[in-house]
């Protein structure tokens, strides 16, 4: 039988086709995902010419698409710098660049695309995603509703969109979105279980399960998909079926960390921190891990030898700064104890009592010839075997550098009651809008001082009583020299009212009065059923009902605050 090839016919040897066929016929190939055929025909294109634009653009998205993102972010340059101006290539180098860690620069490339083609509507939509990590939302909703006007159609941006009014609690316009994109991509395991997330917030608990179930019938063995159902019944308060669920997607893929972690953390709400703290463990093994762990034995909770023992910060600063006492704990224990931690936290770091060194690198570990054992700070409450009526609290035990504290008291003066305002968590589930504060606002003899950095700014300008906040920290990012100022301003103030974020946490480790704002079911630290917390003893919590609205919790806060001030 004679072969038959599927690539285009060419009455030339490949040694007399031009650049143009061979481009063509490597996309044949590229289309048809036969990519070493594909990257045959680009590089004897640029075996020929070097400086071929369109070859180097087609190589740059094959490094890309196998993962090789700086790569394809140098081959983008050498064709953008060889003429290539076109709105993709720009907008190839912007994703490129988005993978690896550059969003500013990603966005002027996406902003670059644009500029090309006002119509490209890939590029708006990347763009937006980079505005909804920056939690710019609004910004990003406007990239969206661009990407989505040029094109209606695709199932991608309105996916994105559709997560980005979820975490704005936009959950009914979110479901549009969805239900918009299932009717492009009918039964996408992805879209239905963000479909389903959103029925389950709007309450609608009984169709959101069937979705779940439907997802789960489809592919019995997808973990994922039971660990958000589990989620959506958690965040209902059926908490007994949530760790069914949970349990049931364990059976089928023991070792799977996402929802070893979520059961963990479900014992941990409702108290079994037993059982739930050595499932945290499973964190390591998240698909984004919190924390790089060390190349070095780790502490198991053994007596003091002949070791240091390190203790390294995870990503999330607000825990950082809750299980920092710890590092202060052990020292006065008699462990000669070193904290691995971020620029950003080391030099509020090293206020802690006892605590030898403050490191931001391993690297550092060398100096000492002692032998290291070392932990993650969030596996401290297991091996210290915390329970909910044994958390030592130890405040206040982070200090605020007594000169900027002087600095803002001269600034902020001693009139009034000063409360500091963060209606912004890190996590999308812990923001409050800015308008359900506006109950502190009228309190006679209250001053209102924001601790937000630059999105909170946004909002400030957009409220009726933005005029009665003071903004003294500006509007800069976050940084080493700004999270000293953002404590030494909580330290002069009378009360931090905020939802759970960073400044409660800092408010809370210098032993200052918190009314903390929580969702209807509250991450697991702050447990169930109760208005204190183990954690810090100067902080009353105000729960969100069953409606799930800020405005009931912000005005028994504002009550609160009427009595105190």
């Amino acid at each position: 039988m004679t072969e038959r090839t599927t690539e285009p016919a060419t009455r030339q040897s490949p040694q007399h086709q031009t650049a143009a066929q061979l481009i063509q016929q490597g996309l044949f190939h590229h289309r048809q995902g036969q990519i070493p055929l594909a990257m045959d025909r680009y590089t004897e294109v640029l075996r020929n010419n070097p400086q071929n634009a369109e070859a180097l653009y087609y190589v740059a998205v094959v490094a890309c698409q196998e993962g090789q993102f700086k790569q394809g972010a140098n081959l983008a340059r050498r064709a953008l710098a060889l003429g290539a101006k076109e709105a993709r290539v720009h907008n190839l180098l912007g994703q490129a660049l988005d993978r690896l860690g550059k969003p500013p620069e990603a966005l002027k490339c996406f902003d670059a695309a644009i500029a090309v083609d006002p119509k490209f509507a890939e590029a708006h939509g990347n763009r937006a995603n980079i505005l909804a990590d920056a939690r710019m939302p609004e910004e990003a909703l406007k990239s969206f509703d661009h990407a989505l006007a040029i094109n209606p159609n695709s199932p991608t941006d309105l996916l994105n969109r559709g997560a980005l009014l979820q975490d704005l609690g936009r959950h009914a316009e979110a479901l549009e979105s969805y239900d918009k994109a299932l009717t492009i991509v009918p039964n996408a395991p992805n879209v239905m279980m963000n479909r389903a997330n959103a029925l389950a917030m709007l309450g609608r608990v009984a169709e959101s399960v069937a979705v779940y179930d439907a997802v789960i019938a489809a592919n019995p063995k997808a973990p994922l998909a039971y660990a958000q159902k589990g989620l959506a019944l958690k965040h209902h308060g059926r908490f007994d079926e949530a760790r069914a669920t949970i349990e049931q997607a364990l059976t089928i893929e023991p070792n799977d960390a996402v929802n070893s972690v979520a059961l963990g953390q479900l014992l941990l709400l409702t108290g079994d921190w037993r059982k739930g703290l050595p499932l945290l463990e499973r964190r390591a093994q998240l698909p984004k891990p919190p924390y790089q762990p060390l190349d070095l034995p780790q502490w198991q909770g053994e007596p003091i030898g002949d070791f240091r023992l390190v203790l390294k910060s995870e990503d999330d600063l607000a825990d950082t700064v809750q299980m920092a006492r710890y590092a202060t704990l052990l020292a006065g224990r008699g462990y000669p104890v070193w904290l691995i931690t971020s620029d950003l936290l080391a030099p509020l770091m090293t206020t802690l009592p006892g605590v030898e060194r403050v490191i931001t690198s391993a690297d550092a570990l060398t100096s000492d010839p002692r032998r290291v054992l070392w932990a993650p700070l969030m596996s401290l409450p297991r091996l210290l075997h915390l329970t909910p009526t044994a958390v030592p609290a130890q405040e206040p035990y982070l200090k605020a550098d007594p000169e900027r504290v002087a600095q803002w008291a001269e600034r902020l003066g001693t009139q009034g009651f000063k409360v500091g305002i963060a209606w912004l968590g890190a996590a999308a589930g812990n923001a409050a809008p800015l308008a359900a504060l506006g109950a502190l606002a009228g309190i006679p003899g209250v001053r209102l001082i924001s601790l937000q950095d630059q999105p909170g700014a946004q909002d400030i300008a957009r409220m009726p009583f933005g005029a009665a906040i003071e903004t003294p920290l500006g509007d800069n990012a976050l940084s080493a020299d700004g999270l000293l100022d953002l404590t030494a301003v909580i330290a002069n103030l009378d009360l931090v009212v905020s939802v759970d974020a960073l400044p409660a946490h800092l408010a809370g480790a210098l032993g200052k009065e918190v009314a903390l704002a929580l969702p209807y079911v509250a991450d697991w630290r702050w447990l169930t059923g109760r208005d204190d917390t183990p954690w810090y003893q100067a902080t009353r919590l105000f729960r969100q009902a069953g409606d799930r609205q800020w405005e009931p919790v912000f005005a028994r806060i504002a009550e609160a605050v009427r009595q105190r001030a």
